[in-house]
């Protein structure tokens, strides 16, 4: 099964059933960004009266059509499912009705559409004004991470180490996608079509110091200096409140304890 018969399969099964209005194809394939790497992103909009029938019974409708190895639930209690393919197709179903669509018809494109859904839908989506909250909240979980770094290296615990590292790049990743305000959030592999290469050039860099003292202390170092400077702009440009305290908090800690001066 190729990805183009999945999608094929899907489209047929969908316009078969009396109890499905449309199947809309979202993600990347959805607006028209994809590549040979995406996944494909259903969308089923289900009638009021056969939604919760339908999300009891989605995963043998869709096995029937694209045998899963993996099937899961991606949050609990959400109709939101995502499936694997012996054949390493991946896709990903959300069940919904006409009225709750969040995508805007640029966003979508129409496989099955019985009732007119996607003419109904907001052309498109205007950028999000940047989140104060968001901004803080990356800062101030950026440098309680840093915080731990006399933990891990006065244990000799360089797995924790390498662990933390690997959260404190995850926060410069999580800045960098809020300074572009994506209309919604990118998928985790998605990040060569939102940021730029200067960005990604950077991500790479710091991507995998090696787990020792040195190595931890160095690369919570370039992390730091990479993301304070920034993060504090971009603070300033939200409007947000900066963890002043925490961070004073956090360079003396690691004075004391590392001999290490912060950056900035």
């Amino acid at each position: 099964m190729t990805r183009d018969d999945l999608i094929a399969g899907f489209t047929a099964a969908a316009d078969a059933h009396e109890g499905l209005e449309a199947l809309l194809l979202g993600g990347s394939l959805g607006r028209g960004e994809g590549d040979a790497y995406s996944d494909v992103d259903l969308i089923v909009v289900t009638s009021p009266a056969a939604h919760a029938a339908f999300v009891e019974g989605v995963r043998p409708w869709a096995a029937s059509i694209a045998p899963p190895v993996l099937w899961r639930q991606i949050y609990p209690g959400l109709p939101l499912f995502h499936a694997v393919t012996a054949d390493y197709l991946r896709y990903d179903i959300t069940v919904t009705t006409a009225q709750h669509v969040a995508e805007s018809a640029d966003r979508v494109r129409s496989l099955v559409d019985k009732t007119w859904i996607h003419a109904r839908l907001a052309p498109s989506r205007e950028r999000p004004p940047l989140s104060a909250q968001a901004v803080h909240d990356v800062a101030e979980e950026f440098l309680r991470i840093l915080g731990l770094l006399p933990v891990g290296v006065g244990r000799d615990d360089w797995a924790a180490v390498a662990a933390g590292l690997g959260l404190l790049r995850q926060q410069l990743q999580a800045l960098m996608i809020l300074e572009q305000r994506p209309v919604s959030p990118p998928g985790a592999l998605a990040l060569t079509r939102l940021l730029p290469p200067e960005d990604l050039a950077l991500l790479a860099q710091v991507a995998a110091p090696p787990a020792t003292r040195e190595g931890g202390i160095s690369g919570s170092l370039a992390l730091a200096k990479a993301f304070l400077p920034r993060a504090r702009r971009l603070a300033s440009q939200a409007g947000a409140s900066w963890p002043q305290e925490l961070e004073t908090a956090v360079r003396d800690h690691l004075a004391r304890e590392l001999a290490v001066d912060l950056p900035g």
